[in-house]
């Protein structure tokens, strides 16, 4: 099969596509980032049976579809669609059969994909470029003595979401880092993501499973429940980071090769609010809100939560004995949710 047959048949797709509603451009990226990351590797020398002929079979159709899209969507993911292209190719290679064709066409499509998806990384090594033989001008040879690599990454801080630039050794996960926006301290644990699972829990809750593998080896795991009403998207082999502060509370997760964060909101210690409202009211959603993305961010702020931690049990017990004083509380509390949803 030629790239001129794929492409014929992805604009038979293209023609099936045409009555369905557009796809966003954060849509297509998750899908095609997806998509390549389970593109298989060539198979070194062919034999019987080779699952990975199967494997790249039953990829073609994804990939003529995603081929569809990316025409659909024009010059806004003009960088994806030769990238899409070239590893459609390799996959009907393998398919085929056709091992010493696949080899030149999937290492060509890895090129397109690397330029396709460097606008989007958020980090790089500084070893990634295999240095010359020789090279002239700094008459380095490949051969001598080299600092030690480097990830260079663009983190946002939990405090402020401002972005900075950080240089991280990778023989260490966690990295205690100062913001240069804010001052403020946190913590960065950096790994690859090795699988994801998302579970459902109810209304705009849903639990994390993270199986992540450090830049050392080291395959670790991390569970979080979180209320927030978006979704971390992230395929394996992507770079994560996990930022904390202080260094025990989890604030957010950013994917360093799509650029996209998940800011958490804890889903519990709304203890109050949870007497006078019930669980799963929205009202807890916009105090939430208010917490993670206000309070969490100033000193003031902090201490108040550190506070509230501490007596908000207290306090809810106290409220629940006294039916007057939680319908008091809850319309106190529904006034000023609501002023709070007009600035949040």
């Amino acid at each position: 099969m030629e790239l001129e047959e794929l492409r014929q048949r992805a604009r038979d797709r293209l023609r099936q596509l045409s009555a369905q509603r557009n796809d966003g451009l954060d849509a297509f990226q998750r899908d095609a980032l997806a998509f390549f990351a389970r593109v298989p590797e060539p198979p070194l020398y062919r034999r019987r049976d080779d699952p990975v002929r199967k494997q790249a079979g039953a990829l073609l159709e994804e990939g003529e579809t995603l081929l569809a899209r990316s025409w659909r969507l024009g010059t806004d993911v003009a960088a994806f669609t030769p990238a899409v292209e070239h590893h459609l190719l390799a996959l009907a290679l393998m398919a085929e059969g056709r091992v010493e064709a696949a080899e030149p066409a999937w290492h060509q499509a890895l090129d397109f994909e690397r330029k396709a998806t460097a606008p989007l990384r958020l980090w790089s090594r500084t070893d990634e470029r295999r240095p010359e033989v020789f090279e002239p001008d700094t008459r380095r040879s490949r051969f001598d003595p080299h600092p030690e690599a480097q990830v260079e990454a663009r983190l946002a801080c939990p405090g402020c979401h401002k972005v900075s630039q950080f240089s991280l050794s990778p023989r260490v996960a966690s990295h205690h880092l100062v913001c240069t926006h804010c001052s403020a301290q946190f913590v960065a644990y950096i790994a690859e993501l090795r699988a994801l699972e998302v579970q459902p829990l109810g209304r705009n809750r849903r639990r994390y499973l993270f199986r992540v593998d450090e830049l050392s080896g080291l395959a670790t795991r991390i569970e979080f429940d979180d209320a927030a009403r978006g979704e971390l998207g992230a395929v394996r082999r992507d770079l994560l980071a996990f930022l904390y502060m202080p260094e025990t509370i989890l604030r957010g997760v950013l994917n360093l090769n799509s650029s996209r964060v998940l800011w958490v909101s804890s889903p519990g210690a709304c203890f109050v609010a949870t007497v006078a409202f019930g669980e799963g009211a929205p009202e807890l959603d916009t105090l939430r809100a208010f917490r993670d993305r206000v309070l969490a961010r100033v000193a003031p702020g902090r201490a108040f939560v550190r506070w509230y931690y501490r007596e908000g049990p207290a306090l809810a017990r106290f409220v629940s004995r006294r039916p007057l004083l939680k319908r008091v509380t809850r319309g106190v509390l529904r006034i000023v949710t609501r002023r709070l949803e007009r600035v949040l």
